[in-house]
């Protein structure tokens, strides 16, 4: 564990509180943590599919494709010292590169930092994060420095420990051949994330717009105008690597490290964060715990999180969770690209969306007896199986931040209701094959639809994929598991469900061939081939998952 000085003099986060080199108490406490899982998985701006790139996750082990709140409390373990915290972090991962390989960099326990204190003093304006608060910080296409990353902004800095700090830069650093030697060794990355709320949702188009960063005035005064309805504790994650199996391998002047969102600046660094904390064990430790960088009181004493509220770091490194994507990111070895579409875009322009992906190895489904609880979380109520599947390939790859959803977080949320029953169409749906024998009787093609993104129109995940995917073999899938409707899309994934939700009819979208069979039709881009017993279809409509601004107004 680092001393009281160095921890005090690590930050610019901490530096703004004007503590002194020696130990004081203060309103703000950290943790260690350690990595759940590496995979390619991100809730926020990618729910229910896969990321354009390999994320590094902390928290609770129910981490999934699609998540909220209640997924997060239904974790059985927390990869961070602070029990109570169910919330998962999670980063780019970062790879080493050289002689056209890139090496996935070993990862050492990271750090997360709570301040909600104002002059020595517990800070009364602050508010625990509502139940399903999401919130994102720094930009991944960023390959300069464009003022964002300054002190009334994400404080981002990559530094060499075992250097006293030092090169320290905004940026991936230069000056030096190693960052090991001590217990302290290793190149960090430091980013907060913003603590003024407007009192929105969370929008993955625009996944800044919700959030701001504060002045120097306590509470919401410290809020810039519109950002006034509530403030949290300022949240800052020290993202720790050991990188001394590359000690010789690289001069002062490179700079070999990459991210795993194809930027080899440093500077596209960000930080994802979905709220788990057990509700009420926040709000009480600000009143109260104040250990700064003492370490006294403990976090847990009464004054903080009580009894049993902190384990070492064997038990959470013991945490862990298997990925529900059989990819291959570096684990076994060194790799020739980047895992998925994500191109090294040096800058110093803001790195461009990769149109030909055509290179990208397909990823494959994990084997059926594999454990993943994610998934089981995530889709718990939906479509009975008996196999253990993975989520969703984009309909187009994505890299970066991706595209904007089509749910927008500002949307009025509708009530759940029919729409009505979309009668059989047959040979006149232009789906291919128009209809499909099976066990259960003869299936009826009910024609071509709207995929929703939040929800999936047919279940959050694929029944079936990575396989050599056919209208006619879903069908008889989803019939073996006895769905109500199954559905195609892009090509090469196999939906089954019960339902039909928020969803419209879209005659002529459905136009690719299915992988498995060139003969027939397979959906499209964000539209599935639809097929059930009768040829017709039940669409409901249902509420998106944005509901936390009414938990959070109902506290205040």
């Amino acid at each position: 564990m680092r001393s009281a000085s160095f921890n005090t003099k690590a930050f610019a986060f901490l530096a703004a509180l004007a503590v002194s080199v020696s130990a004081q108490q203060d309103y703000y406490f950290n943790f260690g943590g350690s990595t759940l899982v590496q995979e390619r998985l991100d809730p926020l701006l990618n729910p229910g599919a896969l990321s354009g790139h390999v994320h590094s996750v902390l928290g609770g082990n129910a981490f999934a494709a699609t998540m909220d709140f209640a997924t997060t409390q239904s974790s059985t373990c927390t990869s961070v010292a602070v029990v109570p915290d169910k919330t998962n972090y999670w980063v780019p991962s970062v790879y080493f590169r050289k002689n056209g390989k890139l090496t996935l960099v070993p990862e050492k326990s990271h750090k997360i930092y709570y301040k909600y204190g104002y002059d020595g003093k517990p800070d009364a304006g602050r508010t625990e994060f509502p139940k399903n608060f999401r919130m994102f910080a720094g930009n991944a296409n960023l390959r300069s420095d464009d003022g964002s990353h300054g002190s009334g902004g994400t404080q981002l800095n990559w530094l060499c420990h075992t250097l006293g700090e030092k090169p320290k830069a905004i940026g991936f650093p230069k000056g030096f051949t190693s960052c090991n030697g001590n217990n302290v060794g290793g190149l960090a990355a430091t980013m907060r994330f913003p603590s003024c709320w407007n009192g929105q949702d969370f929008d993955p188009a625009n996944p800044l717009a919700h959030m701001s960063y504060p002045g120097t005035q306590a509470g919401t005064a410290g809020c810039p105008q519109g950002f006034q309805k509530a403030r949290f504790p300022e949240v800052m994650v020290e993202y720790w690597l050991d990188i001394s199996q590359f000690d010789g391998q690289y001069g002062s002047d490179e700079v070999p490290w990459v991210l795993a969102n194809g930027d080899p600046t440093g500077y596209g660094f960000h930080m994802d964060f979905l709220n788990g904390w057990q509700e009420g064990a926040l709000a009480k430790a600000m009143k109260t715990c104040n250990p700064g960088n003492t370490g006294s009181p403990k976090l847990d004493s009464p004054q903080c999180f009580g009894a049993g509220a902190l384990q070492d770091g064997t038990a959470h490194r013991a945490c862990t969770k298997t990925s529900s994507i059989n990819e291959d990111i570096g684990l076994n070895g060194p790799l020739s690209q980047l895992p998925a579409c994500n191109p090294i875009q040096p800058g110093p322009g803001l790195a461009t969306k990769p149109t030909n992906c055509g290179g990208t190895p397909a990823v494959e489904p994990i084997s059926s007896g594999r454990p993943s609880s994610a998934i089981t979380s995530a889709t718990a109520g939906l479509v009975p199986s008996t196999t253990s599947v993975p989520i969703p390939v984009d309909s187009e790859p994505t890299s970066l931040l991706p595209a904007p959803q089509t749910t927008s977080a500002k949307a009025q949320p509708t009530p759940p209701t029919d729409t009505g029953i979309v009668p059989p169409s047959g040979g006149s749906s232009g789906l291919s094959p128009p209809s499909v024998n099976t066990t259960s009787g003869e299936w009826k093609a009910a024609g071509c639809f709207l995929d929703a993104l939040n929800p999936r129109s047919l279940g959050s995940r694929p029944e079936w994929w990575g396989q050599k995917i056919s209208s006619s073999n879903c069908v008889e899938r989803c019939a073996s598991i006895r769905a109500k409707y199954a559905g195609t899309e892009n090509g090469g994934q196999c939906f089954c469900g019960n339902e039909l939700i928020n969803s419209a009819s879209h005659p002529g979208k459905c136009t690719s061939k299915c992988v498995g069979d060139g003969s027939e039709i397979c959906g499209g881009a964000g539209h599935l081939s639809i097929y059930s017993l009768d040829g017709q279809v039940s669409m409901k409509k249902r509420r998106t998952h944005h509901r936390h601004s009414r938990h959070f107004l109902a506290s205040v």
